[in-house]
């Protein structure tokens, strides 16, 4: 039965990638748009010195322009409204995603030059999240656990915001955030072009326009996306799940999206514990997350960067192959593959803090 569904997966795809040539026409266009609208935003940046602001979450140094994002998103959304055109039955279910992921986009990119207020940046989060929760795009079930809809409404927005900030905290180091994000996309790109041709698309969009950008943004860098692009990235990966899709994918969807980003939200939920407890501000900078962690073990960014999207890698494939199990089945295999990252967020978490005090030793002992 397995092999069956597994067949099937592989007919469907090949399926949908030879009925679509203006879908593959559409990713060429926002690949082509990513790659040559970053160089111009380059020379913009370097021209109004319009570099990436530092702080003790960065390790990179000296001037980086930040508005990588300008060309990514330029390259996704005129792929996405060609689409629409062409595709007129497309708009109705398309629309809300790109609209609230513009404005997610658009009031990052004014975070970049003005420092809105963190209260500011919730209400905008919260309004895009509005647009995706009231248009009926929403987690419903948990397995067999139908949620009452006033949960599910509070689940959903909660979860947006959550995965909003934690894709603009893992930005940290070169090529991680869009790469990360190309990964999962794709996924999703996968689990719907069985039945979801028009999501399948915008995911692969997505993709396309991302890898213009990994062109320019992979060590070493010539520009970061900002605030704007880690924003834009997490409200899409938060949001895109939600349509509806096969009856396996909705029993197991909450268990496949923490799956799929549990890199970024494990580290977020570990920043704020962090900060909580050393009495800080959650939204304090600080050299302490997965990425800083294996770098104080011995890695250097490269391979920190190979690392985690090694890691995010399986974790995509996991998913997939739990998606054509049966229904159980696929629960207990997401369950452990989660139970998995935690325990490898939990090595890494208490190497590195032996790694810390092996340091502080050798330099008392120097000095």
């Amino acid at each position: 039965m397995q092999s069956n569904n597994l067949e099937l997966f592989i007919n469907l795809t090949l399926l949908f990638v030879r009925q679509n040539h203006v879908v593959w026409l559409l990713c060429a266009l926002a690949f082509i748009i990513s790659v040559v609208v970053i160089p111009i935003i380059i020379k913009i940046c370097k021209k109004e010195k319009w570099y990436d602001r530092l702080d003790e979450r960065k390790i990179h140094s000296g001037n980086i322009p930040r508005l990588g994002s300008i060309g990514f998103v330029t390259g996704f959304v005129i792929s996405s409204v060609v689409y629409m055109v062409i595709k007129d039955d497309s708009a109705s279910s398309l629309i809300p995603f790109v609209l609230a992921g513009f404005i997610i986009f658009l009031f990052g990119v004014i975070d970049d030059f003005r420092n809105l207020r963190a209260s500011f940046k919730l209400f905008i989060q919260i309004m895009a999240a509005c647009i995706i929760v009231f248009t009926n795009h929403r987690f419903t079930y948990i397995g067999n656990f139908a949620i009452p809809e006033i949960f599910s409404l509070l689940l959903t927005m909660g979860w947006i915001i959550g995965v909003i900030n934690s894709f603009n905290l893992i930005d940290g180091i070169d090529g991680l955030c869009a790469g990360l994000s190309s990964l999962i996309a794709f996924t999703f790109a996968a689990i719907y072009a069985r039945n979801v041709a028009h999501t399948a698309t915008i995911c692969l969009f997505l993709v396309a326009s991302l890898m213009g950008f990994l062109i320019y943004n992979k060590p070493k860098a010539k520009i970061f996306m900002g605030d704007g692009g880690s924003q834009f990235l997490g409200f899409m990966i938060a949001s895109l799940p939600l349509y509806r899709s096969s009856d396996n994918f909705e029993y197991n969807k909450f268990l496949v999206m923490i799956n799929l980003v549990a890199i970024p939200t494990i580290d977020c939920i570990a920043a704020i514990i962090r900060r909580l407890r050393e009495h800080r501000g959650i939204m304090t900078p600080d050299r302490a997350h997965i990425h800083h962690k294996l770098m104080n073990i011995g890695f250097n960014s490269k391979q920190v960067l190979i690392i985690l999207l090694l890691l995010q890698t399986l974790i995509c494939v996991a998913c997939c192959i739990a998606l054509y199990l049966q229904g159980l089945s696929a629960f207990i295999m997401l369950l452990v593959t989660y139970a998995v990252i935690i325990v490898l967020f939990s090595s890494v978490h208490f190497l590195n803090r032996r790694a810390i005090a092996l340091k502080n030793k050798t330099e008392t002992i120097v000095s």
